[in-house]
């Protein structure tokens, strides 16, 4: 008679490769803020967190790859996603319709559609996860890819009334490009919601220099200066080019 099974262990995340320069300004002036046993140091279950010395951001290095989120990451992150759709209706009580970027199985599109059941909640990842978050009517469109790319810049050009990115821009090579897709995408007027990690730990994307950038855009940020969650009103001037 076999005894009883050990506890299933949760799978070990695989990271990208390690890069030597900012993804926000390009940089090679890179600080170790979280040392000890990261992947470079041979145990690859944490990933350390780096600062630029030129404008601050702060990003996981070697970062986690798109679509390989920990399960006790993902729980941590559904609890955000109440709070940030709560945090949201007070801004956008009754959006017609929504971008989930960087979705995966759309998780935040099935927590936000108890507080805004008559919007219409799209989702675009760069992994074929939408398609079966589509398949199962979590969301109603699916595009698969990123907002740099051509094709969904020009499908999807001032097409939402909210854009969403849940911790997407410490994942991608270009947070910069990525957060002027998610404009372009974003009717004059809408809203930008931009959730960052714990700014205790795991702060990747500064938010004084976020929230610089979005006004440079021709945003106005609605949250603080030093928020996890920034929330940002693309003006009615403000071009999608």
């Amino acid at each position: 008679m076999s005894g009883p099974s050990a506890p299933s262990v949760p799978p070990v995340p695989s990271y990208g490769p390690y890069r030597r320069d900012c993804p926000w300004c390009g940089s090679r002036r890179l600080r170790a803020r979280l040392r000890g046993d990261g992947p470079r140091q041979g145990a690859p279950h944490r990933s350390p967190v780096e600062r630029c010395a030129d404008c601050r951001h702060v990003f996981r290095n070697p970062p986690l790859p798109p679509g390989t989120e920990h399960p006790v990451v993902r729980a941590g992150v559904r609890v955000r996603h109440g709070l940030a759709a709560r945090a949201m209706f007070r801004h956008c009580p009754e959006p017609e319709s929504w971008l989930d970027v960087g979705t995966g199985d759309a998780d935040f599109p099935l927590t936000a559609r108890a507080h805004f059941p008559y919007t219409s909640f799209d989702g675009l990842d760069p992994t074929h996860r939408v398609l079966r978050a589509r398949a199962v009517e979590r969301v109603e469109e699916a595009f698969v890819g990123w907002l740099t790319d051509h094709h969904i810049a020009v499908r999807l050009r001032e097409r939402y009334d909210v854009v969403s990115l849940f911790q997407y821009l410490e994942r991608v090579a270009d947070p910069r490009a990525e957060l002027r897709g998610a404009l372009r995408v974003l009717r004059p007027g809408g809203h930008l919601l931009v959730d960052v990690a714990d700014p205790r730990r795991l702060f990747p994307v500064h938010a004084v220099g976020l929230n610089a950038e979005l006004v440079a855009q021709g945003c106005t940020v609605l949250t603080g200066a030093r928020a996890h969650r920034v929330i940002a009103r693309k003006d009615a001037s403000a071009s999608a080019a």
